[in-house]
């Protein structure tokens, strides 16, 4: 007896777990219930779209000036520190100047010498002259009397040898004069150098009043000492070809404020100067910055760490006064176009469904091409059930997408939860979640497609 009654017992339970089987089996999905898994249901709308480019980037002032030292030389001074405010003439940077004052006292002396020099070797050449004229007087007597004593041999009036020693003195004095008119062009040639040389000493006085004059560093423009990079006491140098010279701080116009975004070059097509832009930075939280594309660079930048190639797109933020500190990063969605007056749902709505999936009577519709794999649908809300509408989408925005055409103005469709739209079918037994009593479950199916 006590064994007939342990099997009705185990028979009884098996009886009651098969039928919560079924029970499980036939119930919605979800927490639904009876009346249908619940889901989010929105009404496709009429209005404008605004389509974005999404792009990240760095904060820079719009006007900024990196102040390097043009001498080598021992900091003095440094007036103002971070955060000071500056304005054209202010002086930045005073250097060490005692060398550099030296450097110009020592070139202006050479400069004085040369000039010294000039003037001896121009009085030299006027001597040389003046004795050249008289060396000439004295050929012109010695030829003369030459010419006389030639006449005077013809008459025997005197010997061979007077004449000769007379064609001697003209001789001896023709070579001095020639050797005279060689000095004095020597002379006057190194006279040439001599202005030269001067012209050289001179720009050396100008180069060293330059260098004397970067001793101390005003101040280009209005702005903020956004970073001081340097101490007193250290020595700064001068930059090269291939090495930069000491930045000794920054100095920045706070009062425009830049995000360089970097656009992926596959959008830079849809950038343009003057598109609006929406920027956020985590550092101030949920607050939106308004912007304006100011400039777009013509040519990529690659990213040498990984290799990927992007274009600048500088947006000048309206901060109202605000300081922005530099360097924050950001977060921005240029506005690329503007579509008025278009049907559009909520982005979620639109799900990807594989065509042969699909029922025969949507399968063939003008907004499935046949010839791809996967179908863009979207689910209406209709009598408690999901029915399942192919769409053709055009632009989407953060929210929406466009639906060119598959719905009506005022089409119920189903936008969420994500869960169920990764999982819904046709003709499931659904509920309007925000609709509490629901619709009587005579009216919907008892079960949903498997």
């Amino acid at each position: 007896m006590k064994f007939v009654i342990i099997g009705v017992v185990a028979l009884a339970a098996l009886g009651v777990f098969s039928t919560a089987g079924v029970w499980l089996a036939k119930g919605s999905f979800g927490k639904g219930g009876g009346g249908g898994t619940p889901v989010r249901v929105e009404k496709v709308t009429r209005g404008d779209l605004v389509e974005f480019v999404s792009a990240s980037g760095e904060v820079e002032p719009k006007t900024k000036v990196s102040i390097s030292a043009r001498v080598a030389a021992r900091i003095a001074e440094i007036p103002f520190r971070e955060g000071a405010t500056v304005k054209p003439g202010d002086v930045l940077v005073k250097f060490d100047d005692k060398e550099l004052a030296a450097a110009l006292a020592s070139v202006k002396a050479r400069y004085a010498a040369e000039e010294a020099q000039i003037i001896v070797s121009g009085e030299r050449i006027k001597s040389q002259e003046s004795q050249l004229v008289a060396q000439r007087i004295q050929i012109a007597d010695a030829e003369r009397d030459l010419r006389r004593q030639a006449q005077l041999l013809q008459t025997r009036d005197v010997s061979q040898s007077v004449v000769d020693t007379a064609q001697a003195r003209v001789d001896n004095l023709k070579a001095q004069i020639a050797a005279a008119e060689q000095s004095l062009l020597a002379d006057r040639s190194g006279l040439v150098v001599l202005r030269h040389n001067l012209d050289a000493a001179n720009a050396e006085i100008q180069r060293a009043e330059d260098n004397l004059s970067y001793a101390t560093i005003e101040s280009p423009i209005d702005g903020i000492v956004t970073k001081v990079e340097a101490e007193v006491g250290e020595l700064a140098l001068m930059g090269t070809m291939n090495n930069p010279g000491t930045v000794l701080l920054n100095v920045a116009d706070l009062s425009k404020i830049l995000l360089v975004a970097h656009i992926d070059e596959a959008s830079i097509a849809q950038i343009a100067l003057g598109q609006k832009a929406k920027v956020r930075m985590q550092a101030y939280g949920e607050e939106v910055f308004e912007g304006v594309v100011d400039k777009m660079a013509l040519k990529n930048t690659e990213e040498r760490l990984t290799n990927t190639k992007y274009f600048e797109a500088e947006i000048l933020l309206k901060t109202d006064g605000r300081r922005i500190p530099a360097g924050l990063n950001g977060d921005a969605e240029i506005e690329t176009k503007h579509l008025e007056n278009v049907l559009k749902v909520p982005s979620q709505s639109v799900v990807g469904r594989q065509i042969e999936t699909l029922p025969a009577d949507v399968r063939f519709k003008p907004e499935v091409d046949q010839k791809k794999t996967i179908a863009s649908v979207v689910y209406r809300f209709i009598d408690g059930k999901a029915v399942v509408t192919p769409v053709t989408v055009g632009a989407s925005d953060v929210t929406h997408t466009v639906i060119k055409s598959g719905l009506n103005e005022g089409d119920q469709v189903i936008s969420g939860p994500y869960k169920v739209l990764e999982q819904i079918q046709h003709d499931w037994r659904v509920s309007d979640e925000a609709n509490k009593s629901g619709q009587p479950a005579a009216t919907q199916p008892a079960t949903r497609p498997g």
